[in-house]
């Protein structure tokens, strides 16, 4: 009876080498030699028309849970609403901070303005001359001063600067803390505003010979009698201006404004007017000799009796002027517009 290590052995040699299936036997009786066995070779993999391997599709093993978390979204709004707070903290801390500023700027302005207005009554010349700078920076630095300043330096100039009673000629020149008055008034910095426009310089005389005030502003003000002469005040508004018998020798008043303003008997001897507009203004009576009032506008102005010996009036613009009675001997009047028949058919113009 075989052993079991018999039959192991058996079934060894049976699986490594297969008994080939019984043939038929030829000629000879013997059986051909079986053929080896054969290992069945790997199909290739399976590619796509394109040459390409066939693509892999994975599949998750349990679905993934996209809801949100409600805790991550109370985290996210609780974020938001904490950077607001900041800002709005913030904002509000920058606001008081501005306003803490404001405060103490305008307190440290009401103090200047108090000590300036304090120094204006002060002995000292020089102290007084301070001040009235001190408050030209004032009425710079807060628009809302600058009104009440004007009418301190008004005042100041009425106090200091009265017209004298039966005033002949011309009197002393004013002294620095005056000058220096009349100067910062006419440079304001908002003139234009309509309590700024006019100055309230009634019954004052001022005299400031030589005095530099380029582009100043006296519409509407009372400046009778007072000494201007070589001053220069080249683009000065004078509009509806009060300039009775003032001085005006020899001073620059190149392309100011003089629209309707009074210069009855005003002496502007060798002053320079170019370009000066003159329009509907009253000059009855001015001594204008030897004046340059070329280019000048004159339409509509009164010249009755006004004396323009001598005078520049080349390109002049007279039309509507009244110039009956004015001497107008030796005057240049090439290229003036005149429409005074009298006027055209009494005067020589000089030849070219």
């Amino acid at each position: 009876m075989p052993t079991l290590g018999h039959r192991l052995r058996a079934v060894r040699a049976a699986w490594v080498a297969p008994e080939p299936p019984p043939s038929r036997p030829s000629g000879g009786g013997r059986r051909p030699p079986a053929p080896a066995a054969r290992v069945p070779a790997t199909p290739p993999p399976r590619r796509l028309r394109t040459g390409r391997p066939a693509s892999v599709e994975l599949t998750l093993a349990a679905p993934v849970d996209l809801r949100p978390d409600p805790w991550q979204r109370l985290i996210a709004v609780g974020s938001i609403l904490s950077v607001l707070v900041v800002a709005v903290g913030l904002w509000m801390t920058n606001e008081a901070n501005r306003d803490q500023q404001r405060l103490s700027a305008q307190g440290q302005i009401t103090e200047r303005y108090a000590t300036s207005v304090e120094q204006l009554g002060s002995e000292k010349l020089d102290v007084r001359l301070g001040a009235v700078y001190a408050l030209e920076r004032i009425a710079r630095d807060s628009a809302q001063d600058e009104g009440p300043i004007i009418e301190v330096l008004c005042a100041f100039l009425r106090t200091h600067a009265p017209v004298q009673p039966a005033l002949q000629g011309r009197a002393e020149e004013s002294p620095p803390d005056v000058r220096a008055a009349v100067t910062v008034l006419g440079r304001r910095p908002r003139p234009t505003w309509p309590e700024h426009r006019v100055l309230d310089l009634t019954n004052v005389y001022v005299s400031i010979p030589g005095a530099a005030l380029p582009r100043s502003w006296f519409a509407g003000t009372e400046l009778a009698l007072w000494d201007l002469t070589y001053t220069d005040l080249t683009g000065s508004t004078f509009t509806g201006a009060l300039l009775h018998r003032a001085h005006l020798d020899s001073a620059t008043l190149v392309d100011a404004d003089l629209r309707d303003a009074v210069l009855t008997e005003v002496t502007a001897t060798r002053a320079n007017l170019a370009g000066a507009n003159l329009s509907g203004a009253d000059l009855t009576g001015a001594k204008l000799s030897n004046t340059d009032l070329s280019g000048a506008d004159l339409r509509d102005a009164k010249l009755r009796g006004a004396d323009l010996t001598g005078a520049n009036l080349r390109g002049a613009d007279l039309t509507g002027a009244t110039v009956r009675g004015a001497d107008l001997t030796g005057a240049d009047l090439s290229g003036a517009k005149l429409s005074d028949p009298y006027v055209l058919e009494h005067l020589t113009r000089p030849s070219p």
